[in-house]
C-alpha cells in the first residue's frame, strides 16, 4: 500500500493516483500512537475504511477505534447528513451496525467504539486525532459527487489533526458472480 505525504498544505489536495490513500502529516511533533481512527459516517463507504484502518492497526500493533459524531439535527434543514439521530442510542445503533456488516465477528470485537455528540465534528475529530496515531475519513460523504472532490469535513480536517490523516476515496461497490 502506498500513500503520498503533503506539506505544507497551500491548495486542498486531490486524492492519489489509482484510487489510493492521500496521506497529510499531522501537526504533532514525533512518532504518533495510540489507536488508529476511523471516522464513519452512513456514506456507504465504511467498507474501504474499516479495511484500511484494520491493515494499518494491524501493520502498527494497535488497537483500531472506529468513532461517530452526530451533531444535533434542526430540521426541515439537515443537509449535513442523511440520518438524523435523536439519542446516544441511534447514534450509536448506527456505528454498530457499520462496524458488523464490514468486519469479521472477531475482528468487530476487538474495535474499540466511540460515539460523540458535537455540534461541529470537524472540531470532535482534530479532538480524537490528538490521542491517535492516525484518522482514517473517506474523502466525502457527499453523494453522488466526483470521486476526487474532497467534502467540506475532509477539507476542514486538511493540516488541522495532530495525528496523521488518511482520506481513503470512495469505492464504487460492484457485484461480480463466480460462476454463471
Amino acid at each position: 500500500m502506498s500513500t503520498v505525504m503533503l506539506t505544507p498544505l497551500e491548495d486542498p489536495p486531490r486524492p492519489a493516483p489509482a484510487g489510493r490513500p492521500l496521506t497529510v502529516a499531522g501537526r504533532s511533533p514525533g512518532v504518533p500512537t495510540g489507536p488508529v481512527v476511523v471516522a464513519l459516517d452512513d456514506d456507504g463507504n465504511p467498507a474501504a475504511l474499516l479495511r484500511h484502518g484494520w491493515a494499518v492497526a494491524e501493520a502498527s500493533a494497535v488497537p483500531l477505534r472506529v468513532a461517530y459524531v452526530w451533531s444535533d439535527c434542526r430540521p426541515p434543514d439537515c443537509a449535513h447528513h442523511r440520518t438524523c439521530h435523536h439519542d446516544l442510542a441511534e447514534a450509536d445503533r448506527l456505528l454498530t451496525a457499520l462496524v458488523d456488516a464490514n468486519l469479521s465477528v472477531e475482528a468487530a470485537a476487538r474495535v474499540e467504539r466511540d460515539v460523540l455528540h458535537h455540534p461541529d465534528p470537524v472540531e470532535a475529530l482534530i479532538a480524537l486525532s490528538a490521542a491517535a496515531s492516525m484518522l482514517v475519513i473517506g474523502v466525502s460523504s457527499d453523494r453522488p459527487g466526483p470521486a476526487d472532490e474532497l467534502g467540506a469535513t475532509t477539507r476542514r480536517l486538511l493540516g488541522r489533526t495532530w495525528c496523521p490523516l488518511v482520506v481513503v476515496p470512495h469505492h464504487q461497490l460492484s457485484a461480480t458472480r463466480l460462476t454463471w
